[in-house]
């Protein structure tokens, strides 16, 4: 099962969902359950006896159906109780690590019928779901939020180093004077960003309404990087020979060490095996104009059509008028943004 299926189904576990709030009262009951999150033919191939329920799943329903003797059957959209008291006989030949009885039903429910189960442990007080073979521990709030902690510390201080290095590229980009190991170095710390990120995104998914808070502190750090990437391959996807080679997302891949590698990096984005890191790459200003100088995208594009970037910073507010569709107010107004970036810079 993709990982992509594994997240939306622990998020369908997430605190503040239908399905947890009855796994917590299972809990909080101390009887234990078996739920198997879909229904097909495998499913039904694997069930013997039980009842027909046909209820709507509800954190009550979930609650008295699990005082059965056997496992729940739920629809494929987890919105109904298919059937209860169910006893799952997949074959006893198939591989598992689990020892407990219903761990093991469970874990070869999941490989037959290719669907995610749910054990609730009375005993241990935890909760498992297994599919195809794995087992995953639905963590408790405190635990997450934990570890959703942990990995915001970082992200701010990976933002705030990106940050610092945008500041220090952006004048490189004004001078021209911008080099592929600049490029690389920006491009290296914004996928570490976007890791981060990601993985912040999951922890806020696996506490459901839980992580309003940390998901309120992700919002504002995500804001400071939002969009840099593709306006970066927008300015530079231009030095290499096939301008659809330049695309950061073939860097998703990469192990913690080929990021760390100039010369890979730059490799991968198009610039041929051997590229010299110290080579000039050429920008076309749109980050510069649109993230620093806080222009619009349709105007942004009308401007570099019509100048180079330093034709751009040398431009008088007449000169700027010359151009079909600007006025006195927008000519000012660009004016005023170039003298913003160079002032930040």
């Amino acid at each position: 099962m993709p990982k992509s299926t594994v997240r939306r189904y622990l998020k369908l576990l997430a605190p503040g969902t239908p399905l947890r709030a009855g796994i917590d009262r299972i809990l909080h009951g101390r009887t234990g359950a078996l739920i198997v999150l879909g229904n097909n033919t495998q499913v039904q191939q694997v069930s013997s006896g039980g009842f027909k329920i046909g209820v709507e799943c509800t954190e009550q329903s979930l609650r008295e159906l699990a005082k059965l003797d056997g496992a729940i059957v739920l629809s494929n959209d987890l919105s109904h109780i298919v059937a209860a008291g169910v006893h799952l006989v997949p074959a006893g030949d198939l591989p598992t690590a689990e020892t407990g009885t219903r761990h093991r039903s469970a874990d070869r429910t999941a490989q037959v019928a290719r669907i995610p189960v749910v054990t609730v442990s009375a005993s241990m007080s935890t909760v498992s779901m297994f599919h195809e073979g794995h087992r995953h521990i639905v963590e408790t709030v405190p635990q997450v939020i934990s570890r959703a902690n942990q990995t915001l510390a970082a992200l701010s201080r990976v933002v705030t180093r990106l940050g610092d290095l945008m500041d220090q590229f952006t004048p490189l980009e004004m001078a021209e004077t911008v080099t592929l190991r600049d490029l690389t170095h920006v491009v290296h710390r914004l996928e570490l960003t976007r890791r981060l990120s990601s993985e912040m995104q999951f922890h806020i998914d696996l506490l459901g309404i839980e992580g309003r808070m940390v998901a309120l502190q992700h919002a504002e750090l995500a804001a400071n990087f939002y969009g840099i990437g593709d306006l970066l391959v927008a300015d530079y996807a231009g030095n290499v020979s096939d301008p659809s080679e330049f695309d950061l997302a073939k860097l998703h891949n990469f192990s913690p060490e080929e990021l760390f590698s100039g010369q890979l990096v730059a490799e991968r984005l198009g610039f041929g095996t051997g590229a010299n890191l110290e080579q000039h790459v050429e920008t076309r200003g749109i980050r510069l104009l649109t993230k620093v100088g806080r222009l619009p995208a349709s105007l942004v594009t009308k401007l570099i059509d019509d100048f180079t970037l330093q034709e751009l910073f040398g431009a008088s507010v007449s000169v700027l008028m010359e151009i079909e569709g600007i006025g006195p107010t927008r000519a000012r107004q660009i004016r005023d943004a170039l003298l913003r970036i160079t002032e930040t810079s």
